[in-house]
């Protein structure tokens, strides 16, 4: 497991490595591009987050779900000869133990089933798994995506911007930025955005950049 952790981190290492010299450096920003929803595993219901939410974004599908080789054929569906995996781990915090009372008798619920109990370890179990982007798997449903969220304009950042005399357009997929030779704030559209607050801070970053403007 030990070599399957340092193989793991050292692929993730080499890959930023490799998108800082190339200058496309994966750092974090609150918006995907046309993409509304993150990397998410649909067997399990579960958010790939921290690094392997990063890692699985790395490689630019539009189809968010992922799943190991043994979840794709549970729901009938088969990864097609030749594509190759990306490793994930995942770190276990908690694991059930059966209840006892004071007697050393196990608890039973109204069903006459043992009672559980959540157990928090004193230090992780990490694992790994190999899973696999829907694009590389044949017998899925296309995917998609949930509707854009319902955007709820901030009076105050909103008045801040009209009264900013910069032109502000959203034409960008994935972008935002200053064009000081126009005098432009280029973004992408609204619904890009999680949220009214994500979408007011990246804005109002980019309009500080027009103080520095001749104008």
């Amino acid at each position: 497991m030990a070599e399957d952790r340092k193989d793991h981190h050292e692929d993730v290492a080499e890959e930023i490595i490799r998108r800082i010299e190339e200058g496309t450096a994966p750092w974090q920003k609150p918006w995907r591009a046309g993409l509304l929803t993150g990397p998410f595993n649909p067997v399990s219901g579960t958010a790939y987050r921290g690094i392997n939410d990063m890692w699985l974004s790395l490689v630019g599908r539009s189809d968010p779900r992922w799943m190991t080789y043994r979840q794709a054929a549970a729901i009938g569906a088969q990864v097609r000869k030749g594509e190759k995996g990306r490793g994930v781990e995942y770190w276990q915090w908690t694991e059930k133990h059966p209840l006892f009372d004071d007697k050393g008798v196990p608890v039973l619920d109204n069903k006459g089933d043992p009672v559980q109990q959540i157990v928090r370890l004193d230090r992780p179990r990490i694992f790994y798994a190999r899973v696999f982007n829907a694009e590389q798997i044949e017998g899925l449903e296309p995917w998609t995506p949930p509707p854009p969220p319902i955007f709820d304009p901030i009076e105050r950042a909103e008045t801040i911007a009209s009264g900013s005399g910069i032109s502000i357009f959203h034409d960008q997929n994935d972008r935002a930025y200053y064009s000081q030779a126009k005098d432009e704030v280029h973004m992408p559209t609204r619904q890009a955005f999680p949220n009214s607050a994500a979408y007011y801070g990246v804005l109002l970053h980019e309009l500080g950049h027009a103080t520095g403007h001749q104008s």
